[in-house]
């Protein structure tokens, strides 16, 4: 594999209830492959509220929660999708190889929190 010829993973982790609770994933690349995050994207079918804190998707390692990126999810409505184009801040650095990815789903907190949302992360691995 080379520059010019990524390998594209899309990480599809379905439906989740940010306003419920949040949760913890990993995910690894392939062995000795750098990644770098493309695309980061939560499709919502309920709006999101950010009463007293936004929901977010952090994307980083044990250590440092939201090291490669930080998708905020601030007020989204329904039907909308929050991706790096609602946040340019979203992604924040590459991915070492052979590192191990912990994807945060960070619920929202305050009032009566909403929010809904498909979560979707496309990483090119080289």
């Amino acid at each position: 594999m080379a520059y010019d010829k990524p390998q594209l993973i899309t990480y599809s982790y379905g439906s989740h209830d940010f306003a419920a609770a949040g949760q913890t994933l990993s995910l690894r690349g392939p062995a000795g492959k750098v990644g770098k995050i493309v695309h980061i994207e939560v499709a919502a079918t309920e709006v999101f509220n950010a009463v007293t804190t936004a929901a977010f998707v952090r994307v980083g390692t044990a250590a440092d929660n939201d090291a490669y990126a930080e998708l905020n999810l601030a007020t989204t409505a329904d039907t909308d999708v929050a991706d790096e184009s609602t946040d340019t801040d979203a992604i924040i650095a590459g991915i070492p190889a052979d590192t191990q990815v912990e994807v945060n789903f960070v619920a929202n907190t305050g009032g009566t929190p909403t929010g809904i949302g498909y979560v979707q992360i496309a990483i090119e691995w080289f």
